[in-house]
């Protein structure tokens, strides 16, 4: 790279509260040293994400494409060579149907291959293998989850929520007026992360969802014997889900307190 070499900022989407924050100081003019020139917004498709969170991604990055920023939405089908030789031409729900498995809470496979490694490997493509000395990794963490931030490094990494000190409540705030469309929380439909009541919505709500999700979870059992493969706790979804509905009051669920993979921001 010459010395008049400019960074570049990749702001990564999820579709969730965060993001949308984030997207919100932009449009403010928070985050000044975000240009139209210097920024890509990308958004790691695993292609299980919830229906509003495919309606809000479009609602909010189409005007910005239009608007001249650079949006990429990174898809296995689309953009094959971004991905790891097993997971190329498939998407999380079709390669975990291939593969019977699910994801996992333990070493969070599914987040590097369909999110982490995507998303660097479009880093490298644009400024080559130092790309970490030439591009910035926008993440939303919020102010109240500090704490990951150290985790995942400050290095080449911007945590524009953390640095200002605004939570969940302050985001909503920001995209409120910011006139941005309300999120909800976003992830997988059948991420081993999701809240109780996520769980719930999808099985009230998105029934084809859930049912795709419960087979995901048969076929794993079945291949390999039944031996600790629930998408929560140690039930089979839907029987946990009865569990829940019998319970006037349900005590609190220790999956509640560590839930965080990095496709919900």
């Amino acid at each position: 790279m010459g010395s008049d070499y400019k960074m570049i900022y990749i702001f990564s989407w999820g579709g969730g509260v965060n993001s949308t924050a984030i997207l919100a100081m932009i449009k403010l003019g928070m985050l000044p040293e975000l240009t139209k020139e210097n920024t890509h917004i990308v958004f790691g498709d695993t292609g299980a994400e919830m229906p509003y969170t495919y309606e809000h991604t479009t609602n909010c990055l189409q005007p910005m494409a239009r608007d001249g920023w650079v949006v990429k939405v990174l898809n296995p089908h689309n953009q094959p060579e971004l991905y790891s030789p097993r997971c190329q031409n498939k998407t999380l729900p079709e390669y975990c149907h291939d593969k019977q498995v699910i994801p996992s809470r333990i070493n969070r496979w599914c987040t590097m291959e369909w999110k982490s490694n995507p998303i660097k490997n479009y880093r490298i493509s644009l400024v080559g293998k130092n790309y970490k000395e030439h591009s910035i990794m926008i993440l939303g963490i919020g102010a109240e989850e500090k704490h990951r931030a150290r985790e995942l490094g400050v290095r080449w990494t911007m945590y524009p929520l953390v640095d200002r000190g605004i939570d969940r409540d302050k985001c909503y705030e920001l995209v409120e007026k910011a006139g941005l469309p309300k999120p909800r929380k976003s992830g997988c439909f059948f991420c081993p992360y999701q809240r109780k009541e996520q769980w719930i919505d999808l099985y009230k709500n998105y029934s084809e969802l859930f049912s795709q999700a419960e087979e995901c979870e048969r076929w794993a059992r079945a291949k390999f014997d039944g031996d600790g493969y629930y998408l929560r706790n140690d039930l089979p979804i839907r029987e946990q889900i009865k569990k829940w509905a019998r319970k006037e009051k349900c005590e609190p669920d220790l999956f509640e307190l560590d839930r965080h993979c990095l496709c919900e921001l």
